[in-house]
């Protein structure tokens, strides 16, 4: 039975590290997984091109307290429930919005220079 053979263009040249790793994953995984690691990876290149792209729960809290000075988390923790429903119409989670407040409670208790 002769083996099935696919040819492709690619538009960089790719390593023969990249290609020996795509010969290994042809050889090793089911063509349905492989389409749909594919699909999953055009997607996501996709959305990163295009911007929309959703950051990590990591930068989406620094980007929240970056630049807070003490006494804007301390409003900000006196006005929880606000920030809460505005952290929660942007779409972030409960575990998200906890770690945010951890946070400022830190940054609220540092001392003002």
């Amino acid at each position: 039975m002769q083996k099935p053979e696919i040819q492709f263009q690619f538009s960089a040249q790719p390593t023969e590290i990249e290609l020996k790793k795509l010969r290994e994953y042809f050889k090793e995984m089911p063509i349905s997984e492989i389409l749909s690691g594919l699909k999953f990876a055009k997607n996501r290149w996709s959305a990163k091109d295009a911007g929309t792209l959703k950051v990590g729960r990591k930068s989406i809290i620094q980007k929240e307290v970056h630049s807070v000075t003490s006494e804007q988390a301390q409003w900000r923790l006196k006005n929880w429930k606000m920030m809460i429903a505005n952290y929660r119409r942007r779409g972030y989670s409960y575990p998200t919005i906890s770690r945010i407040k951890k946070i400022l409670i830190q940054k609220s208790k540092k001392k003002i220079k």
